[in-house]
Protein backbone atom coordinates (compact mmCIF):
# COMPACT_ATOMS: atom_id res chain seq x y z
CA UNK A 1 0.00 0.00 0.00
CA UNK A 2 1.43 3.34 -0.80
CA UNK A 3 1.86 6.20 1.90
CA UNK A 4 -0.54 8.16 0.67
CA UNK A 5 -2.76 5.22 0.66
CA UNK A 6 -2.21 5.17 4.17
CA UNK A 7 -2.61 8.51 5.42
CA UNK A 8 -5.86 8.43 3.39
CA UNK A 9 -6.88 5.56 5.48
CA UNK A 10 -6.05 7.17 9.01
CA UNK A 11 -7.64 10.15 7.82
CA UNK A 12 -11.16 8.48 7.55
CA UNK A 13 -10.73 6.55 10.23
CA UNK A 14 -10.04 9.65 12.68
CA UNK A 15 -12.87 11.35 11.51
CA UNK A 16 -15.56 9.89 13.10
CA UNK A 17 -13.50 9.87 16.48
CA UNK A 18 -13.13 13.45 16.09
CA UNK A 19 -16.48 14.56 14.65
CA UNK A 20 -17.66 14.49 17.56
CA UNK A 21 -15.52 17.49 19.11
CA UNK A 22 -16.83 19.68 16.46
CA UNK A 23 -20.46 19.35 17.98
CA UNK A 24 -21.45 21.90 20.30
CA UNK A 25 -21.69 21.14 23.79
CA UNK A 26 -25.33 19.02 24.39
CA UNK A 27 -25.07 20.26 28.06
CA UNK A 28 -23.85 24.22 27.10
CA UNK A 29 -26.29 26.49 29.43
CA UNK A 30 -27.62 23.46 32.34
CA UNK A 31 -26.78 25.40 35.06
CA UNK A 32 -28.44 28.56 33.81
CA UNK A 33 -31.41 29.92 35.71
CA UNK A 34 -35.22 28.85 34.33
CA UNK A 35 -38.07 30.73 34.24
CA UNK A 36 -39.62 28.34 36.04
CA UNK A 37 -37.18 28.82 39.02
CA UNK A 38 -38.31 32.27 39.58
CA UNK A 39 -42.39 31.23 40.25
CA UNK A 40 -44.01 31.91 43.41
CA UNK A 41 -47.00 31.30 45.42
CA UNK A 42 -49.33 34.40 45.27
CA UNK A 43 -51.82 35.74 48.10
CA UNK A 44 -54.85 34.20 47.78
CA UNK A 45 -58.01 36.19 46.12
CA UNK A 46 -59.35 38.62 48.32
CA UNK A 47 -63.27 39.05 47.95
CA UNK A 48 -65.38 41.98 49.29
CA UNK A 49 -67.77 41.30 51.67
CA UNK A 50 -71.26 40.49 50.64
CA UNK A 51 -69.75 39.15 46.73
CA UNK A 52 -69.86 35.50 45.46
CA UNK A 53 -66.83 33.47 46.16
CA UNK A 54 -65.22 32.18 43.38
CA UNK A 55 -64.53 28.32 42.37
CA UNK A 56 -61.01 27.59 43.58
CA UNK A 57 -61.12 23.90 43.25
CA UNK A 58 -59.42 24.16 40.20
CA UNK A 59 -56.59 26.65 41.41
CA UNK A 60 -52.78 25.51 40.91
CA UNK A 61 -51.04 25.43 44.16
CA UNK A 62 -47.12 25.17 43.98
CA UNK A 63 -46.11 22.07 46.28
CA UNK A 64 -43.58 22.35 48.85
CA UNK A 65 -40.79 20.42 48.81
CA UNK A 66 -39.96 18.43 52.24
CA UNK A 67 -37.93 15.79 51.03
CA UNK A 68 -34.18 16.68 49.91
CA UNK A 69 -33.42 16.71 46.06
CA UNK A 70 -31.09 14.12 44.86
CA UNK A 71 -28.07 15.50 44.08
CA UNK A 72 -27.17 16.17 40.14
CA UNK A 73 -23.55 15.33 39.04
CA UNK A 74 -21.59 18.31 37.47
CA UNK A 75 -21.91 18.74 33.77
CA UNK A 76 -25.22 16.58 33.41
CA UNK A 77 -28.71 18.04 32.43
CA UNK A 78 -30.86 15.18 34.28
CA UNK A 79 -33.09 17.12 36.31
CA UNK A 80 -34.81 15.22 39.32
CA UNK A 81 -37.91 16.79 40.56
CA UNK A 82 -39.49 16.27 43.75
CA UNK A 83 -41.79 13.10 43.36
CA UNK A 84 -45.54 14.79 43.60
CA UNK A 85 -48.13 12.65 44.37
CA UNK A 86 -46.19 9.53 45.36
CA UNK A 87 -43.55 10.93 47.83
CA UNK A 88 -44.65 10.37 51.65
CA UNK A 89 -43.96 13.33 54.46
CA UNK A 90 -41.51 12.05 56.75
CA UNK A 91 -42.22 8.39 56.34
CA UNK A 92 -45.74 9.13 58.41
CA UNK A 93 -47.66 7.34 55.93
CA UNK A 94 -49.89 10.93 54.74
CA UNK A 95 -48.68 13.03 52.14
CA UNK A 96 -47.57 16.01 52.04
CA UNK A 97 -49.84 18.96 51.99
CA UNK A 98 -48.61 20.41 48.62
CA UNK A 99 -49.19 16.96 47.01
CA UNK A 100 -53.18 16.82 48.09
CA UNK A 101 -53.10 20.23 46.30
CA UNK A 102 -51.57 19.04 43.26
CA UNK A 103 -53.63 15.84 43.44
CA UNK A 104 -56.96 17.35 43.79
CA UNK A 105 -57.15 19.93 40.82
CA UNK A 106 -55.85 17.24 38.36
CA UNK A 107 -59.18 15.02 39.58
CA UNK A 108 -61.05 17.40 39.24
CA UNK A 109 -60.09 18.84 35.74
CA UNK A 110 -60.20 14.93 34.61
CA UNK A 111 -62.80 14.29 31.75
CA UNK A 112 -65.32 12.09 33.18
CA UNK A 113 -65.53 8.84 31.11
CA UNK A 114 -69.15 8.39 29.89
CA UNK A 115 -70.37 5.19 30.78
CA UNK A 116 -73.25 2.85 28.79
CA UNK A 117 -75.17 3.48 31.52
CA UNK A 118 -75.81 6.88 31.05
CA UNK A 119 -78.26 6.19 28.08
CA UNK A 120 -81.24 7.40 27.50
CA UNK A 121 -84.31 5.53 28.61
CA UNK A 122 -86.51 6.43 25.39
CA UNK A 123 -85.36 4.98 21.81
CA UNK A 124 -86.25 5.79 18.55
CA UNK A 125 -86.39 3.05 16.02
CA UNK A 126 -85.59 3.23 12.71
CA UNK A 127 -85.34 -0.20 10.50
CA UNK A 128 -85.46 -3.07 8.33
CA UNK A 129 -87.00 -6.22 8.21
CA UNK A 130 -86.20 -9.06 5.86
CA UNK A 131 -89.19 -11.89 5.32
CA UNK A 132 -87.78 -14.84 2.95
CA UNK A 133 -90.47 -16.57 1.01
CA UNK A 134 -93.12 -18.37 3.09
CA UNK A 135 -95.54 -20.99 1.46
CA UNK A 136 -99.18 -20.55 3.28
CA UNK A 137 -102.17 -23.60 2.96
CA UNK A 138 -105.66 -23.04 3.28
CA UNK A 139 -108.42 -24.73 3.42
CA UNK A 140 -110.13 -26.17 0.80
CA UNK A 141 -106.39 -26.67 -0.52
CA UNK A 142 -105.48 -23.44 -1.48
CA UNK A 143 -102.26 -22.43 -1.01
CA UNK A 144 -100.41 -18.98 -1.33
CA UNK A 145 -96.47 -18.51 -1.83
CA UNK A 146 -95.07 -15.14 -0.56
CA UNK A 147 -92.27 -14.04 -2.17
CA UNK A 148 -89.04 -12.79 -0.18
CA UNK A 149 -89.54 -8.79 0.97
CA UNK A 150 -87.99 -6.18 2.74
CA UNK A 151 -90.28 -3.97 4.82
CA UNK A 152 -89.57 -0.85 6.91
CA UNK A 153 -90.11 -0.27 10.21
CA UNK A 154 -90.51 2.34 12.63
CA UNK A 155 -91.06 2.51 16.10
CA UNK A 156 -90.53 3.77 20.22
CA UNK A 157 -88.83 1.82 23.01
CA UNK A 158 -88.90 2.76 26.78
CA UNK A 159 -86.00 0.72 29.45
CA UNK A 160 -87.66 -0.23 32.12
CA UNK A 161 -84.51 -0.83 33.88
CA UNK A 162 -80.94 -2.13 32.82
CA UNK A 163 -82.14 -4.90 31.40
CA UNK A 164 -85.59 -5.08 30.37
CA UNK A 165 -87.46 -3.07 27.56
CA UNK A 166 -90.89 -1.98 26.53
CA UNK A 167 -91.44 -0.90 22.87
CA UNK A 168 -93.96 -0.75 19.76
CA UNK A 169 -93.10 -1.10 16.47
CA UNK A 170 -95.43 -0.25 12.78
CA UNK A 171 -94.43 -2.57 9.90
CA UNK A 172 -95.27 -1.45 6.15
CA UNK A 173 -94.59 -4.43 3.06
CA UNK A 174 -95.25 -4.64 -0.13
CA UNK A 175 -94.33 -8.29 -1.67
CA UNK A 176 -95.74 -10.63 -4.46
CA UNK A 177 -97.68 -13.64 -4.09
CA UNK A 178 -98.37 -16.71 -6.55
CA UNK A 179 -101.32 -18.22 -5.35
CA UNK A 180 -103.18 -21.80 -7.04
CA UNK A 181 -107.33 -21.44 -5.51
CA UNK A 182 -109.44 -24.10 -5.31
CA UNK A 183 -112.84 -23.88 -7.44
CA UNK A 184 -115.90 -25.24 -6.52
CA UNK A 185 -115.81 -28.45 -8.43
CA UNK A 186 -113.59 -31.38 -7.69
CA UNK A 187 -109.97 -30.88 -8.65
CA UNK A 188 -110.79 -27.19 -10.11
CA UNK A 189 -107.80 -24.92 -9.33
CA UNK A 190 -107.08 -21.35 -10.32
CA UNK A 191 -103.56 -19.57 -11.12
CA UNK A 192 -103.53 -16.43 -9.59
CA UNK A 193 -100.64 -13.73 -9.12
CA UNK A 194 -100.05 -10.11 -8.05
CA UNK A 195 -98.84 -8.12 -5.19
CA UNK A 196 -100.07 -7.66 -1.65
CA UNK A 197 -99.73 -4.81 0.97
CA UNK A 198 -99.72 -5.40 4.47
CA UNK A 199 -99.63 -3.76 8.03
CA UNK A 200 -99.03 -4.41 11.27
CA UNK A 201 -98.46 -3.20 14.76
CA UNK A 202 -96.79 -5.09 17.31
CA UNK A 203 -95.98 -4.29 21.15
CA UNK A 204 -92.58 -5.74 22.36
CA UNK A 205 -90.90 -7.23 25.67
CA UNK A 206 -87.56 -7.58 25.40
CA UNK A 207 -85.13 -8.91 28.20
CA UNK A 208 -81.22 -8.12 28.03
CA UNK A 209 -78.83 -10.37 29.36
CA UNK A 210 -75.56 -7.69 29.67
CA UNK A 211 -75.60 -4.19 30.79
CA UNK A 212 -72.62 -3.33 28.42
CA UNK A 213 -71.56 -2.25 25.28
CA UNK A 214 -72.49 -6.07 23.50
CA UNK A 215 -76.19 -6.41 25.00
CA UNK A 216 -77.88 -9.96 23.78
CA UNK A 217 -81.65 -10.37 24.31
CA UNK A 218 -84.70 -12.15 23.75
CA UNK A 219 -87.65 -10.46 22.85
CA UNK A 220 -91.42 -11.25 22.79
CA UNK A 221 -94.79 -9.44 21.10
CA UNK A 222 -98.35 -8.94 20.89
CA UNK A 223 -99.93 -7.08 18.26
CA UNK A 224 -102.61 -6.59 14.83
CA UNK A 225 -102.00 -7.39 10.95
CA UNK A 226 -103.76 -6.27 7.75
CA UNK A 227 -103.47 -7.59 4.50
CA UNK A 228 -104.85 -6.23 1.34
CA UNK A 229 -104.13 -8.96 -1.28
CA UNK A 230 -105.38 -6.66 -4.22
CA UNK A 231 -107.76 -9.58 -5.37
CA UNK A 232 -111.21 -7.75 -6.76
CA UNK A 233 -114.14 -8.76 -4.79
CA UNK A 234 -116.55 -7.02 -6.71
CA UNK A 235 -116.97 -5.23 -10.74
CA UNK A 236 -115.23 -1.74 -10.98
CA UNK A 237 -117.16 1.05 -9.78
CA UNK A 238 -116.52 5.27 -10.43
CA UNK A 239 -117.33 7.83 -7.96
CA UNK A 240 -116.98 11.35 -8.10
CA UNK A 241 -116.72 14.35 -5.49
CA UNK A 242 -116.82 18.18 -5.40
CA UNK A 243 -113.63 20.09 -5.53
CA UNK A 244 -114.02 23.73 -4.23
CA UNK A 245 -110.44 24.46 -6.40
CA UNK A 246 -110.75 22.08 -9.87
CA UNK A 247 -114.89 21.04 -9.83
CA UNK A 248 -115.93 17.47 -9.92
CA UNK A 249 -113.28 14.97 -9.80
CA UNK A 250 -114.21 11.06 -10.46
CA UNK A 251 -111.99 8.14 -10.35
CA UNK A 252 -112.42 4.17 -10.68
CA UNK A 253 -111.75 2.01 -7.69
CA UNK A 254 -112.52 -1.19 -6.88
CA UNK A 255 -112.85 -3.03 -3.81
CA UNK A 256 -110.31 -5.90 -2.62
CA UNK A 257 -110.06 -8.56 -0.68
CA UNK A 258 -108.41 -7.99 2.72
CA UNK A 259 -107.92 -10.10 5.51
CA UNK A 260 -106.61 -9.10 9.22
CA UNK A 261 -105.41 -10.91 12.32
CA UNK A 262 -103.81 -11.59 15.76
CA UNK A 263 -100.21 -11.71 15.25
CA UNK A 264 -97.36 -12.23 18.15
CA UNK A 265 -93.84 -13.49 18.08
CA UNK A 266 -90.62 -14.44 19.96
CA UNK A 267 -86.90 -13.75 18.73
CA UNK A 268 -83.38 -13.21 20.08
CA UNK A 269 -80.52 -11.12 18.96
CA UNK A 270 -77.99 -9.41 20.17
CA UNK A 271 -77.41 -5.43 20.35
CA UNK A 272 -74.42 -2.80 20.19
CA UNK A 273 -74.09 0.35 22.12
CA UNK A 274 -72.18 2.51 19.67
CA UNK A 275 -72.27 5.49 22.37
CA UNK A 276 -75.00 6.49 25.44
CA UNK A 277 -77.32 8.06 22.34
CA UNK A 278 -77.03 5.32 19.66
CA UNK A 279 -76.98 1.91 19.16
CA UNK A 280 -78.21 -1.01 16.84
CA UNK A 281 -79.38 -3.96 17.13
CA UNK A 282 -79.80 -7.17 14.89
CA UNK A 283 -82.55 -10.23 15.46
CA UNK A 284 -83.93 -12.91 14.16
CA UNK A 285 -87.72 -13.82 15.10
CA UNK A 286 -90.33 -16.01 14.52
CA UNK A 287 -93.75 -14.58 13.52
CA UNK A 288 -97.10 -15.82 13.83
CA UNK A 289 -100.51 -14.40 12.18
CA UNK A 290 -104.01 -15.60 13.05
CA UNK A 291 -105.39 -15.30 9.30
CA UNK A 292 -109.04 -17.05 8.83
CA UNK A 293 -109.74 -19.76 6.49
CA UNK A 294 -105.02 -20.51 7.36
CA UNK A 295 -104.44 -24.17 7.79
CA UNK A 296 -103.30 -23.69 11.00
CA UNK A 297 -101.29 -20.44 12.32
CA UNK A 298 -98.97 -19.32 9.31
CA UNK A 299 -95.52 -18.55 10.61
CA UNK A 300 -93.47 -15.93 8.97
CA UNK A 301 -89.60 -15.59 9.75
CA UNK A 302 -87.99 -12.41 9.68
CA UNK A 303 -85.12 -10.89 10.16
CA UNK A 304 -84.57 -7.03 11.17
CA UNK A 305 -81.94 -4.45 11.43
CA UNK A 306 -82.24 -1.36 13.72
CA UNK A 307 -81.15 1.60 14.44
CA UNK A 308 -81.54 3.29 18.10
CA UNK A 309 -81.52 6.74 18.94
CA UNK A 310 -82.02 8.26 22.24
CA UNK A 311 -83.54 11.07 23.39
Amino acid sequence: MSGRAMRMAWLAAALPLGGCGWLPDAYTGCEEARPYQSARQSEALRVPAGSDLPDTRNSLRIPELTTPGLPVEPGTCLEHPPAIGTALASGSGAPASGTAAVVEPAAATRPREVAMDDRSPWQARLGVNYQPTTEVDFDGGSTVEFNSSTSFLIGLGYELSKNFEIGANFTYDKRDYEASLAGDQQGERFAVEGDLESMGAMFDLSYYFLTGRIRPFIATGVGWNFVDTNIPTAPPQVGCWWNPWYGYICEDFQDTKSVDGFAYQVGAGVRYQVNPKFSVSGSYKMNWVDFPKADGTPTFDAIQLILNWGF
